[in-house]
């Protein structure tokens, strides 16, 4: 066996990932690298250990025995790691640093702004980095160590993965129709009520599409798109032009000149939702994000989640 030390945290990282994922191709893909650096860091690995770490085939890749056996030792030594990271960073005075979030488009047009306000008044001196992603993506961008915190609906199974999840808030889906559409006079309705009408889609990329299309089916219907769109407010000038009609949170209603909006709430049970804030163990997180994440934790909203 070749020295121990070119086993460097970098190697033993992408080898985790290339585990995790089956696939090079993929562990590149989170990683952020190329595969064929992927493919020379695991051919380095193989030639220090001495022996194959991985059975390749078709459809990707399988740990060896001595693959496993790495893949054990990998984690342990990434996460002390991380560890020694997160304890070098508790000698600072936890008034400055940098905070990662990766949040979904909901929580960025419905909580966020207020929150971060609040908080930047109160801590101007820490910089917080914010990136839109849905609600998978948060949580593969903190397990994947790209965010510090990740913020979404429902990620309660984010904790069977490792991470600690904390309650945040709380919306609710309404039915949104122009005014005069025959479902504007009902005060509540079913979804699957709604579907003789055309509906404004959000892009097929959204978690709210995926929702509402699994809803159809369990209706054991379909839902009539017409017009497909990439923002909240654009539904509501799609719905204001009597283009159909759509399901979007309560408080992503926007208002401009034109014919009037009218919101109906929605009968089905997956239409009040709950947001979710996930991160590494409090062990592994610096200062300022802890002091960031018992501020979002502690908002009014959050407390009733």
């Amino acid at each position: 066996m070749q020295s121990i030390w070119r086993f460097d945290p970098t190697s033993l990282k992408l080898f985790i990932a290339a585990c995790e994922q089956g696939s090079i191709a993929r562990a590149a893909e989170r990683e952020n690298m190329v595969p064929s650096a992927v493919s020379k860091r695991i051919a380095e690995l193989e030639d220090a250990v001495g022996t194959p770490l991985f059975y390749r085939h078709k459809k990707g890749i399988e740990a060896t025995p001595a693959g496993l056996c790495l893949l054990e030792h990998a984690r342990r030594v990434v996460d002390d790691l991380l560890q020694m990271s997160a304890d070098l960073s508790g000698f600072a005075d936890g008034q400055r640093g940098h905070i990662r979030v990766g949040a979904n488009r909901s929580s960025i047009i419905q909580f966020l702004p207020q929150d971060l306000r609040a908080f930047r008044d109160a801590r101007p001196e820490i910089q917080i980095e914010l990136q839109e992603q849905t609600s998978e993506e948060a949580v593969e961008s903190v397990l994947g160590n790209q965010s510090d915190l990740g913020i979404g609906t429902d990620l309660s199974g984010a904790a069977e993965r490792g991470l600690d999840v904390h309650a945040y808030h709380s919306d609710e889906l309404v039915l949104v129709v122009p005014t005069g559409h025959p479902l504007s006079e009902k005060t509540v309705v079913a979804f699957s009520d709604s579907l003789s009408f055309s509906h404004i889609a959000l892009h097929k990329d959204s978690p709210l599409y995926r929702m509402l299309d699994q809803a159809a089916r369990s209706a054991k219907k379909t839902i009539k798109y017409e017009v497909h769109v990439k923002s909240f407010d654009a539904v509501c000038r799609m719905v204001q032009a009597d283009l159909g009609i759509a399901v979007i949170p309560r408080r992503a209603i926007s208002y401009t000149e034109g014919p009037g909006l009218v919101s109906v709430a929605l009968t089905d049970s997956w239409a009040s939702r709950r947001f979710h804030i996930v991160s590494r163990p409090a062990p592994y997180l610096s200062a300022v994000c802890k002091s960031f994440l018992e501020f979002l934790c502690a908002r009014p909203s959050a407390l009733t989640t």
